[in-house]
């Protein structure tokens, strides 16, 4: 990531520059998260081992080639080319999620999908930690680091290729519970609801139900108040504690090994501990809401560096729960043929509330500076709590329960 921006200031590319290419990321994340996420649900590709393992090995390839692309790279054009076969093909993340679910199957409790999910954020937040602090220390130059980053695309392709299928799992599941004397169930996805279908193209079936379309009207208000929130944030680091390339490392390997521990340890502690009920799940949200809000709210008035981290310890564990939560909600909602699709679609709806949301910042920064964009994101912030507080149970909270009866 480091040697990346490097390499933008080499070649002249200033902040509008880099502020199109997110643009540019985003939108094609908007297209190819549907498309990826719907193509791994197919069963045309079970003969190349899934089409979960095909569309994980395709991010893989699309990744090598933007390194090739932006290795080669001379012209900001050029490096505009090498964006596109990863932001379009590279929903590895996304299609993850919807193979840990495959894996669980309909008997799994929450607090089991919580502790899967858990653990998949604290590889991303690890990862995302170890990998600029690493390139900076030991990598000199942009084409070492894009050999490195190849041999960890390689290793990660072998990884992938001895995922064993969610078809070999279940069977050896299913045996088991023939032992038992066990029948396997039915899915119990939710029925569309009739006024809610028609907010959603019917690409996912999943996706137009009530519970998918509680939890993307949640995460949308919190990626916006994310966005929104950054147009200030960065500006303030710069200013009030005059952030420089050191201190950046500092602060993104600290999010990411405190996104790590939360996602890991803390929210599958926390979930287990207070939300094992769905008014639990339910009241833990509406704490979590109150911290993301006033943490961001308190870190923007702070003048002390110390009280920056120790907030943001709270809001990045609260940000992992609330991922933990919905992401264990969402695979409970749509059948194994459709998951894929559901959670691209869910990251679609997000990469859009991204690319509105630096435009919204802006906007009310004309407005005022600070009182705009911090108002706008408490306020969003409260729309997530009144969801929660209103509809999680009555949505979400019934189908976890219908789906937890008929698998015990």
């Amino acid at each position: 990531m480091g040697h990346m921006q490097s390499r933008r200031d080499a070649l002249g590319c200033d902040s509008m520059c880099i502020g199109s290419m997110t643009s540019a990321r985003s939108t094609l994340t908007l297209f190819g998260a549907t498309i990826v996420g719907r193509m791994s649900d197919s069963k045309a590709l079970d003969r190349f081992g899934g089409a979960r393992k095909v569309c994980l090995l395709i991010g893989i390839v699309a990744s090598a080639v933007e390194l090739l692309i932006a290795s080669k790279a001379s012209t900001i054009s050029t490096l505009w080319m090498s964006l596109i076969p990863a932001a379009l093909l590279n929903q590895n993340f996304t299609v993850l999620k919807a193979l840990f679910g495959d894996y669980h199957g309909e008997s799994a409790s929450a607090a089991e999908r919580a502790g899967s999910v858990g653990k998949l954020g604290m590889a991303a937040g690890l990862a995302f930690m170890i990998g600029p602090l690493a390139s900076s220390k030991f990598l000199s130059t942009y084409e070492q680091a894009a050999v490195f980053a190849a041999a960890c695309l390689l290793v990660g392709a072998v990884f992938i290729s001895l995922l064993p299928t969610p078809d070999e799992l279940s069977s050896t599941k299913q045996d088991q519970n023939e032992e038992n004397g066990k029948d396997s169930e039915a899915s119990t996805a939710p029925k569309t609801s009739k006024w809610w279908s028609k907010m959603v193209p019917d690409f996912v079936p999943a996706a137009r139900t009530p519970p998918a379309l509680f939890i993307m009207s949640a995460r949308v208000c919190m990626t916006l108040a994310f966005h929104i929130f950054q147009t200030i944030w960065t500006i303030a680091l710069k200013e009030r504690f005059n952030f420089g390339p050191k201190e950046y490392g500092q602060y993104f390997g600290f999010i990411g090994f405190a996104y790590a521990i939360s996602q890991g340890f803390l929210a599958k502690f926390l979930i287990q501990k207070f939300a094992s009920t769905n008014k639990g799940r339910a009241r833990l949200l509406l704490l979590c809401s109150l911290v993301l809000g006033g943490g961001r709210m308190f870190a923007y008035q702070t003048n002390s560096i110390v009280a920056v981290y120790a907030v943001f310890c709270g809001i990045i564990t609260a940000l992992g729960i609330v991922n933990t939560i919905f992401t264990a909600d969402t695979s409970k909602i749509a059948s194994p043929q459709e998951l894929g699709g559901l959670f691209g679609v869910l990251s679609s709806v997000e990469s859009m509330a991204g690319i509105v949301g630096p435009m919204i910042g802006g906007a009310l920064s004309k407005v005022h500076p600070q009182h705009g964009p911090l108002m706008a994101v408490l306020t969003l912030y409260a729309i997530v709590f009144t969801l929660v507080y209103w509809g999680y149970e009555r949505h979400v909270g019934v189908h976890s329960v219908a789906s937890e009866k008929k698998t015990t």
